[in-house]
């Protein structure tokens, strides 16, 4: 999720400002009253040079970090569509069920993906509401073990909220190693999905997120909704499910005008990374035949976002007609498609916060801010491959013993 690697770059250039605001501070002490107003117009007039006459000077480049005094970027400009990818068709309205029938009459271009038989092949429950689907590594068979005993827990889950019908599973990539390993940890928990034609590598994390929708469009045909995110994210399941419980956030959500819309939390216009200064940012480096623009569309942090089944079978039917897929897959299944549908990408529910800077804490949970989504690990922030072995289980069982006395406490004051 290259959207950390241009934060960090941020971080780096809010802190030479904040010392350049503190020296110019302690200068002020020592400046006479007529001298720091005219310092004042200086900068009034030269911030209204910038906003109104001077839009392209280098200092507001849309290809780089922009400065407080800078305009917002003109998607008109900085943003490339998506159309090329397809043929095009004249006079076609912009909107998803357009586009539905429009994807049934284009041949198929990528290649299925084929499914581990000794795993999971078919969702046999009549109904289900919410489809949380985790994107795994093989290898990391200690990290789901510890998602399952907490915050993906769906047996405790469903006696707070017996309503709802929640379902959990894991889709994992292709490893001859652990291959056996997966198949024994299907037979005790029936939640793993695995992709033969997988590859395990970090470049594949388009294809692998694809696999996941085209699994649940074939064999989960009864779900209502999916909430995507990977493994090494904590999710707050009790404020998702309070929230989906809610009467009028359900309706909101199956509504005609919303049915089609992917929920999360929206990055607006994010810059594009051409040179990477470090590992990870290579990750994230495109180049201009694959994405000629300075910005992407808004799209969704990869922590977690929430979807329709409607929608989630219109991306992966976009997909397998793409004749290239983008490589990221966040700013390609939450960005790129969606603008080019008239897909809105919105906020999952108002005051929800995701700490996206810097991994979990135990201050997170404890706030008011509705804490819904954070990193694990300090290794999702600097590249590093986890160890397969490593397990989250001492952090994640404190943040989840918080979480359900919290819950606890606000469902005995409901009741009083």
């Amino acid at each position: 999720m290259f959207y950390k690697y241009n934060y960090m770059k941020k971080n780096s250039i809010m802190f030479f400002t904040k010392i350049c605001i503190s020296y110019i501070l302690q200068r002020f002490r020592t400046l006479s009253l007529l001298k720091l107003i005219i310092l004042i117009i200086i900068i009034f007039l030269f911030s209204i040079y910038i906003l109104f006459f001077n839009k392209n000077h280098q200092l507001c480049d849309p290809a780089e970090q922009l400065s407080w005094f800078c305009p917002w970027p003109d998607p008109q400009t900085t943003v490339c569509t998506w159309d090329d990818h397809f043929p095009t068709i004249t006079e076609r309205v912009r909107s998803p069920e357009s586009y539905e029938e429009f994807f049934s009459s284009l041949p198929r271009i990528q290649n299925p993906f084929e499914y581990n038989n000794l795993t999971l092949i078919e969702c046999h429950e009549p109904s289900i509401d919410i489809l949380i689907f985790v994107i795994s590594k093989c290898s990391h068979a200690s990290i789901r073990q510890s998602i399952r005993r907490t915050w993906g827990n769906t047996k405790l889950l469903k006696k707070y909220f017996p309503n709802i019908e929640l379902k959990l599973l894991f889709l994992v990539d292709i490893d001859s190693k652990s291959e056996k390993k997966i198949e024994l940890e299907y037979k005790y928990h029936k939640d793993i999905v695995q992709v033969n034609n997988l590859p395990e590598q970090y470049e594949y994390v388009t294809e692998r997120e694809a696999a996941l929708y085209e699994f649940i469009k074939l064999h989960c045909k009864q779900t209502k909704f999916i909430f995507k995110t990977d493994d090494d994210i904590f999710i707050n399941t009790f404020l998702l499910l309070l929230l989906l419980s809610s009467k009028n956030n359900f309706q909101y959500l199956t509504n005609n005008k919303t049915i089609y819309s992917l929920f999360g939390f929206p990055i607006e216009y994010g810059l594009v990374v051409r040179h990477g200064i470090d590992q990870i940012g290579q990750r994230y480096v495109i180049t201009q035949d694959e994405y000629s623009c300075s910005r992407y569309p808004t799209f969704l942090s990869g922590f977690g976002y929430l979807m329709s089944f409607k929608t989630c079978s219109l991306l992966i039917n976009a997909y397998q007609t793409d004749s290239k897929p983008f490589p990221l897959s966040d700013v390609y299944f939450t960005g790129l498609l969606p603008q080019m549908m008239n897909i809105q990408r919105q906020t999952i529910f108002q005051n929800v916060d995701y700490r996206y800077q810097t991994k979990c804490s135990e201050e997170f949970f404890a706030s008011e801010n509705n804490p819904l989504a954070c990193a694990a690990s300090t290794d999702h922030f600097n590249g590093k491959e986890s160890n397969g072995y490593k397990s989250f289980m001492n952090d994640y069982n404190l943040y989840w013993t918080k979480l359900r006395k919290q819950y606890d406490s606000l469902r005995t004051n409901h009741r009083d």
